[in-house]
């Protein structure tokens, strides 16, 4: 017997199973790498798309927001105008019947302020809300000063929220009322006292 040819069929047989064995290796790597990528892929992916969908959704409720508080500021101060010209009405039934469309008009705009403005003009119009609770309706037992602040700083901060403009009430205050100066000392001190209590910009201060 040719021991020699054996023993080199032998070897060439274990030659061929050891790359035999290198090659499924290989495969088997190459298929493991692919498949991490492939997982990695899908994983960065789907994260992706997530974080899109909630940056989308996010733009949506800003911008449906943005659309009904955009003209709050001026419906504010409209409002304000109306209850200061309640003063000017000589008739009973009537200065009834117009504060009562003020009031239902307030109440519209509290409804629109808690359902798309900031939290910082929901504290507003609540405090707003819960002083005239507290006077059960009797004006009289109201401060002017406090009320007139009131009403422009949520303007304000509104105006704020949808503009990023930051103003000082005092601005509005000497267009509209025409003894601003001498009462400003009054409603400097309503103004900045409001702004203490609800921790409102310091811009929204009257120096």
């Amino acid at each position: 017997m040719d021991y020699a040819c054996i023993l080199g069929v032998m070897v060439n047989s274990a030659s061929e199973k050891a790359t035999m064995s290198d090659d499924l290796k290989g495969a088997i790597i190459t298929a493991l790498v692919t498949g991490i990528i492939s997982i990695i892929g899908f994983v960065i992916t789907n994260h992706s798309m997530k974080k899109n969908f909630e940056n989308e959704l996010k733009r949506q409720r800003d911008n449906i927001a943005l659309e009904k508080m955009a003209t709050m500021p001026y419906e504010v101060l409209q409002l304000m105008d109306k209850m200061m010209e309640l003063e000017d009405i000589d008739n009973d039934n009537q200065k009834q019947v117009t504060l009562d469309m003020n009031l239902k008009r307030f109440k519209e705009i509290m409804n629109t302020i808690y359902s798309y403005g900031s939290e910082r003009a929901i504290e507003i119009v609540s405090l707003m809300q819960k002083e005239n609770y507290a006077a059960n309706g009797n004006m009289a037992d109201l401060d002017n000063y406090r009320i007139i602040s009131e009403y422009v700083l949520l303007a304000t901060q509104i105006k704020y929220d949808v503009t990023e403009i930051s103003v000082s009430p005092e601005l509005w205050l000497q267009m509209r009322l025409n003894d601003y100066y001498e009462n400003k000392e009054k409603i400097k001190n309503a103004n900045n006292k409001l702004v203490d209590e609800l921790k409102l910009r310091k811009e929204f201060k009257i120096k």
